[in-house]
């Protein structure tokens, strides 16, 4: 039994296994900043080399796709604008001057 005492009384000093661990953890610490400050590094010069592989259209070609736009949407407004007109334009004939109580008598 004595010699379990010298034991703990011996555990109870700083072992240089926990100082070893305790560096260990603060370069653990510094190599993960090191890392997240290069990922960060990484993730910026990897989307300027995205952006750099990117084809842009001419000019020319961007004015010419707009304008097909603008002329198909214009386009389409004036179609439907007028059958919108024109199905008013019956409806007014077809059921001029009759409500809803009309149809019932």
């Amino acid at each position: 039994m004595a010699g379990v005492v010298e034991e703990s009384q011996e555990s109870s000093e700083p072992e240089p296994e926990a100082e070893s661990k305790a560096e260990l953890a603060s370069e653990l610490k510094k190599a993960m900043a090191e890392r997240k400050e290069k990922e960060e590094e990484n993730l910026l010069s990897g989307v300027a080399r995205e952006i750099d592989e990117i084809e842009w259209p001419s000019f020319g070609k961007v004015l010419g796709t707009t304008g097909v736009v603008l002329g198909v949407i214009f386009g389409s407004s004036v179609v439907l604008l007028t059958v919108n007109a024109i199905l008013a334009e019956l409806s007014d004939r077809v059921f001029a001057g009759k409500g809803i109580q009309d149809f019932f008598t």
